[in-house]
């Protein structure tokens, strides 16, 4: 190639005409897909947002839950003769619940049910937290629904963090 034909423009050095028709330009090339359009972003942020706040929610509820409901299942313990194990029974009541619940989450992103098992230990860890927290409480209606109250907020409040965890198949 003559050096003169070099400093065209590839489509001179083709024979090309330099003008193109609207309608022979290439077309524009996509986004690449790691641009996230401005819309999604907000969507995004909200629901780490709301994620947020919901798992803040459930820590302060299980606070609560830790304070009241975890010395009714010990001193329950200790009256049943458990003595240095009483403080075992709250930890097993409550581990089974939360055990159930990530099972529960593990399934629901794999696109399968909850399972029998999953919910017989969930049922039975809440029933067992709220026996031992009514049977630890003032014999009276209002001293019982109150002492009832913690292991329910805590279940109720837990899973619906994993229901929203399940629902965006996040792992944070």
């Amino acid at each position: 190639m003559a050096p003169a034909q070099m400093a065209l423009p590839m489509e001179r050095r083709n024979g090309a005409s330099p003008h193109r028709q609207a309608d022979e330009l290439p077309a524009p090339e996509p986004a690449p897909p790691s641009i996230v359009p401005p819309s999604s972003l907000v969507e995004v942020d909200a629901g780490r947002w709301v994620r947020s706040v919901t798992t803040l929610a459930v820590v302060l509820v299980a606070a609560v839950a830790a304070v009241a409901s975890y010395e009714h299942m010990r001193a329950l313990a200790v009256l049943a003769g458990e003595g240095w194990r009483s403080w075992l029974l709250p930890v097993s009541v409550d581990g089974l619940a939360v055990a159930a619940s990530m099972t529960m989450l593990v399934r629901r992103r794999a696109g399968v049910p909850a399972g029998g098992l999953a919910w017989v230990a969930l049922l039975g860890g809440l029933g067992a937290s709220l026996a031992a927290n009514v049977a630890a409480a003032d014999p009276t209606v209002a001293g019982r629904l109150v002492a009832a109250w913690p292991p329910v907020a805590l279940l109720l409040a837990y899973e619906l963090l994993l229901q929203q965890l399940a629902r965006d198949g996040s792992n944070r």
